[in-house]
């Protein structure tokens, strides 16, 4: 005798020299399973149909049809349900493409060029023809021109900090488009938008601190028009050095943002214009090292970071900021040189016209 053990019966066959019986016994388990009704016991012999030929054979059974297991967590979604805060952002989302759009670096950076030729043009307009207002009509008289124009453009850039931490669809379609510089899709209006925006409080931190440090002090050395300017250009064509690099070298999963590229070009205009100041830091402050120095290090820590391929940190775009900074500083000391000159010259004149 030969014992089976199932989870749906118990099965007994028993084996004799003349028949054959086959039992099923039903088990006691209480799971959701299909069984098969129990068969009836029948005896078989090779003379059977012949001894009694009218008998009717009893109908076989019919097989049982196997229904699968119904599991309730089956109806519930396997895959969680999005965030609020996640579907906000997919509405906010310029473009549902996977892949970057098949465009050529021609087609990326032409229209990006010629709005930086446009901004750099519209700064030096204005630089050249801004005059100083009078102390009636400023809004805050009693301020230095140089504190209330660094305020305002910290002002700015809080501002759009802000706006990048309201839940708004509408708000991050309009930041996205206008407030980031992205190589997979540029915009032109991106490279100037991007240096009024942050997304973290850190780097806004960071970037307003040194842009007061050094930008009041040289705002009140070449006036607020040529201070204006040098921000504007410096943070334009630190944009479209970025952006020019990431096409370039194909990296078209990043974006970039910030003040930085700004910034570096107001500490390279203060650095040339001052290269003897000695800054101290706040967490050195027995350290006293010259403007000139320090610009040079930061340079070639740039530098190696652009060789070393850092992903992090957009060091050409502080590179190029920088190196804007210092040849729009020496700009303006050969302007003045050259106006200082024609006006002695002029005095030189007058004066000889009067002696004769």
């Amino acid at each position: 005798m030969l014992h089976l053990f199932t989870r749906s019966s118990t099965t007994i066959l028993l084996n004799t020299s003349k028949k054959t019986c086959l039992k099923s016994a039903p088990s006691s388990f209480g799971y959701r399973i299909l069984q098969s009704p129990r068969p009836q016991i029948r005896f078989f012999h090779h003379n059977t149909s012949k001894q009694f030929p009218n008998r009717k054979l009893p109908p076989k059974p019919e097989k049982p049809v196997l229904e699968p297991a119904i599991n309730p967590s089956e109806n519930l979604s396997s895959t969680p349900q999005p965030k609020l805060l996640d579907r906000l952002k997919a509405q906010g989302q310029l473009s549902q493409d996977e892949v970057p759009r098949d465009l050529s670096h021609f087609q990326r950076l032409f229209a990006p060029f010629i709005f930086t030729l446009a901004v750099c043009g519209g700064s030096y307009y204005f630089a050249s023809t801004w005059t100083p207002p009078p102390l009636d009509a400023r809004m805050f008289p009693a301020l230095p021109q140089s504190v209330t124009t660094v305020a305002a453009i910290i002002a700015a850039n809080a501002a759009v900090w802000l706006a990048w931490k309201i839940p708004l669809p509408i708000s991050w379609r309009f930041l996205n488009r206008y407030f980031l510089c992205a190589p997979a899709l540029p915009y032109s209006v991106g490279l100037l938008g991007s240096v009024f925006s942050h997304q973290s409080l850190t780097h806004l931190g960071f970037n307003m601190f040194a842009l007061y440090v050094f930008g009041s002090t040289l705002c009140d050395q070449i006036g607020r028009g040529n201070f204006l300017g040098l921000y504007f250009s410096s943070g334009v064509i630190a944009s479209f050095a970025s952006l020019t690099h990431n096409v370039l070298r194909g990296r078209f999963h990043v974006y970039a943002l910030g003040a930085s590229g700004a910034a570096f070009g107001v500490l390279g205009a203060f650095t040339y214009l001052n290269p003897e100041t000695k800054l101290t830091f706040i967490f050195l402050p027995f350290v006293a090292l010259q403007a000139k120095y320090f610009m040079s290090g930061v340079a070639m820590l740039e530098a190696f970071g652009i060789v070393r391929g850092w992903q992090t940190i957009d060091n050409v775009a502080h590179l190029a900021g920088l190196s804007w900074g210092v040849g729009m500083a020496y700009w303006l000391e050969q302007r003045v040189k050259r106006r200082r000159e024609l006006e002695a010259a002029m005095m030189r004149e007058r004066a000889s016209k009067r002696w004769w």
